[in-house]
């Protein structure tokens, strides 16, 4: 049975703007209605229960956070989708991760592409759930909400020597143990030493290489400067036939590109996923500008992020799912784990970390 038409709330003041994001999403055949101010949007909210809620965080007579939070304290409407817009200014001021009172952020200026890529998962029906890409690892899937959607842009972040890669690694192993194939970019290993890297951890991935299901391309992104996100894209597009693409890493390339093409890039991955094709991109904190970061952030639909911590007198590397867009379940805050030869990730309990 067809699912029925979904049905979007626009609470926009500016009547441009209006019609901006009306004719994409109609064209994608979602009904549209529109309220000009908070009070209009909070009384539509009730009358016409949408699916999906996407307010303008400064309205001319609520803001939209208010909004926001008025929507989710009534029992009515709190499980309604809510997706706010922004500007760049008002990046200090988002309250971004499980305790914000909106699912995600379109942060202007946007196009039609990033408006409709970043509205679609969220008006995905249940009967209609993609499948969540296990870990690999119990654990971690548990603390995700269940892991990752299929056809989701996954964005992994953190400094120097806080697991990302590794992370990135027990993820494809988890994969490619489902049946799933796979295509891996990488500056930071040869095939020879990403083999032996991931064997001692216990995660073997000759078989799956000689298979033909798992193809790893060295690439130096660093001599490519600019040109890195182009080409790369470029490549991504001719592995067709593969189920997920990692990229491990994006960041050398990015001081020498302009943020309009890291967003592109990133914008051309989002397409991929819309093709049903999961990528998942590693970058490095200290590599990007805050305004960048909160941008890319918004475009993924996950968002794990790695420190490392001093406990103590030991340094532990904690996670933060900070969103896993169409969980299954609610995901966890704050995983810290270690990584050990022979063994892999070790999810390590809170009370144990603390002791």
């Amino acid at each position: 049975m067809a699912s029925k038409q979904k049905k979007i709330l626009l609470i926009e003041s500016d009547p441009q703007l209006v019609e901006l994001i009306r004719y994409p999403l109609e064209e994608e055949s979602y009904i549209v209605v529109a309220a000009k101010d908070g009070p209009e949007g909070m009384r539509r909210v009730r009358s016409e229960q949408p699916d999906l809620v996407l307010v303008d965080y400064k309205l001319t007579t609520m803001k939209g956070s208010e909004v926001a939070k008025t929507i989710r304290k009534d029992a009515v409407t709190d499980h309604i989708r809510i997706v706010m817009i922004a500007d760049e200014s008002h990046l200090e001021n988002l309250e971004i991760g499980p305790s914000s009172h909106v699912d995600d952020f379109l942060i202007r200026p946007f196009g039609p592409v990033e408006l409709v890529t970043k509205l679609k998962p969220l008006l995905v029906a249940e009967e209609d759930q993609v499948k969540m890409i296990s870990t690999g690892n119990g654990d971690l899937d548990a603390k995700m909400g269940g892991g990752v959607p299929m056809g989701s842009l996954t964005l992994v972040e953190g400094d120097s020597g806080a697991g990302k890669s590794v992370l990135s690694q027990q993820m494809m192993h988890g994969c490619l143990v489902d049946g799933y194939k796979l295509s891996l970019f990488t500056s930071e290993n040869s095939v020879k030493s990403l083999v032996k890297q991931m064997r001692s951890l216990n995660l073997d991935i000759l078989d799956y290489l000689l298979l033909d299901k798992l193809r790893i391309f060295p690439i130096e992104t660093a001599r490519l400067g600019r040109d890195a996100p182009p080409m790369l894209m470029k490549a991504m597009r001719r592995e067709k036939g593969r189920n997920m693409i990692f990229i491990d890493s994006l960041t050398s390339s990015i001081p020498q590109s302009s943020d309009k093409e890291v967003l592109s890039f990133f914008e051309g991955g989002k397409r991929l996923c819309g093709e049903g094709t999961t990528v998942l991109v590693i970058v490095h904190s200290h590599g990007l500008t805050r305004e960048l970061l909160t941008r890319i952030r918004s475009l993924c639909d996950a968002h794990l992020q790695l420190r490392t911590e001093e406990v103590g007198n030991k340094l532990v590397k904690t996670l933060e799912v900070t969103k896993v867009r169409g969980a299954e379940q609610t995901t966890g805050n704050i995983v810290s784990f270690e990584v050990e030869p022979s063994w892999g990730i070790r999810v390590i309990p809170i009370s144990k970390v603390k002791g």
